[in-house]
């Protein structure tokens, strides 16, 4: 991503949509690689800067980035590290705690990241969980968070 084409300006807007972005949306906006969400996923980014809603990601998420973009060669550590903490600025950080864990384990679906991300998601109560992973926009529970894929999410703003 053009992180140096990102300029935040702030909302006036008091109610915001509470959002939790799946490691997917990070690495959409941060690869080098093809990313077929890459344009909605920044988007989303920007809007979040904007403060037109609420993000958040996960520690594991961070960790999970870094992971991905170090083996693809795509950023040295210093220059993650900055982009990281930009974004870290108008992105919310959570933990996945050990409650959604042991739920996670108990009532798997098929992918557990995803299940403990969605169970800690329904927890804190997030009106959204935007995701690329069509796996996991198929989990679609008639309780809890909405999934979205990032166009999705950029259509329902408009």
């Amino acid at each position: 991503m053009m992180l140096n084409t990102l300029t935040c300006m702030k909302s006036t807007s008091k109610t915001r949509t509470r959002v939790f972005l799946d490691t997917n949306i990070i690495l959409d906006v941060l690869s080098s690689g093809t990313r077929l969400h890459r344009e909605a996923s920044r988007k989303i980014i920007q809007a979040v800067c904007n403060g037109e809603m609420e993000a958040f990601i996960t520690t594991q998420s961070i960790l999970d980035t870094q992971y991905v973009l170090s083996k693809e060669g795509s950023f040295s550590f210093s220059k993650f590290s900055q982009v990281m903490l930009f974004i870290m600025s108008f992105v919310n950080v959570i933990q996945i705690d050990g409650l959604s864990i042991r739920e996670a384990l108990k009532n798997p679906t098929g992918d557990f990241e995803d299940d403990a991300q969605f169970i800690q998601a329904d927890s804190e109560g997030f009106d959204v969980i935007v995701t690329s992973d069509r796996r996991f926009l198929a989990r679609q529970e008639d309780n809890g968070p909405l999934l979205l894929s990032p166009e999705d999410l950029i259509a329902r703003m408009s």
